[in-house]
C-alpha cells in the first residue's frame, strides 16, 4: 500500500484497478514477455536475454 495517499495506489479503486491487470493480464500486449522482475537482477538480464534471443529465432 501506498505510504502517501497521494502517491497512485493510494486510493481504493487504484488498487483494484491494479489487481484486476494482474489477474486478467489485460493491457499486456500479444507479443510482450513477462518476466519476474522480483528475481536477482542477474536472473532478470538472462531472462531478457534468452527470451529475446528464443524470440529472434523464431523469426
Amino acid at each position: 500500500m501506498a505510504l502517501d495517499p497521494t502517491d497512485w495506489g493510494g486510493r481504493p479503486e487504484e488498487r483494484e484497478l491494479i489487481t484486476r491487470l494482474h489477474q486478467t493480464k489485460e493491457g499486456v500486449p500479444k507479443n510482450g514477455m513477462i518476466i519476474d522482475a522480483a528475481a536477482p537482477i542477474d536472473h532478470v538480464v538472462d531472462e531478457i536475454i534468452r527470451q529475446t534471443e528464443k524470440n529472434h529465432e523464431s523469426y
